[in-house]
């Protein structure tokens, strides 16, 4: 058996307005997949234009990068709102990237919860459960990135896909990555000197790279 190989991933178009992110995109030249921020938390239509155009150019898988509808505070404040109520959040945000990406013929592969709300689908089941209805109703191949093992025959018994990931630190080695009880999906990178160093271990193949032309 091969090597073990992951997608790795990263966030963009967080900014919002004139709060501008700038080095989010140095760190996805290393990266196969980038989750665009939505506008919830993160992200304004100029901003996730750039993000589309980025990825159209340079063959990368792209999420919908979604949060809670806290633009304040950066999606990273739980908010108590009712199934009816998460399930619209969740519909409109990636119904926004999907079909904007549609515009530049391009397509969404992955879902990725950000701050509180990932927390949320990662210990609370039956929020794990309403946001995995929800991405189907609005397409059912796409995956859902989570970070809790134990959740993902639950959530894969609706009929959505998963792709579990862990976050690399400092501290994280991709030998310990591949040595792991379950070895993961996809990487999730927020430093730039972080991705750089995995990279020059283990080149990153996205997660549905089906879709992703030029990919075995």
């Amino acid at each position: 058996m091969g090597k073990k190989l992951f997608d790795f991933n990263c966030d963009v178009a967080q900014s919002y307005g004139a709060f501008n992110n700038e080095k989010e995109y140095e760190i996805a030249k290393y990266a196969s997949s980038i989750n665009i921020s939505a506008g919830f938390h993160a992200g304004d239509p100029v901003k996730i234009r750039e993000a589309l155009l980025y990825a159209g150019e340079n063959n990368v898988s792209i999420g919908a990068h979604i949060g809670y509808p806290d633009i304040q505070g950066f999606g990273k404040r739980k908010m108590d709102l009712s199934p009816e109520e998460l399930e619209a959040v969740v519909i409109y945000q990636i119904g926004a990237i999907m079909n904007y990406a549609k515009t530049f013929d391009l397509e969404i592969e992955n879902v990725r919860c950000h701050g509180a709300l990932k927390d949320e689908i990662n210990n609370n089941q039956e929020s794990a459960k309403i946001v995995a209805r929800a991405i189907i109703k609005i397409c059912p191949w796409l995956n859902l990135i989570i970070q809790n093992p134990e959740y993902r025959n639950m959530i894969e018994e609706t009929g959505l896909k998963t792709a579990l990931e862990v976050e690399f630190t400092e501290n994280s080695s991709i030998r310990e990555i591949r040595e792991m009880e379950i070895t993961p999906d996809t990487i999730h990178f927020t430093s730039l000197n972080d991705i750089k160093r995995a990279y020059d271990i283990i080149k990153p193949t996205p997660i549905n790279y089906n879709r992703v032309q030029n990919q075995i």
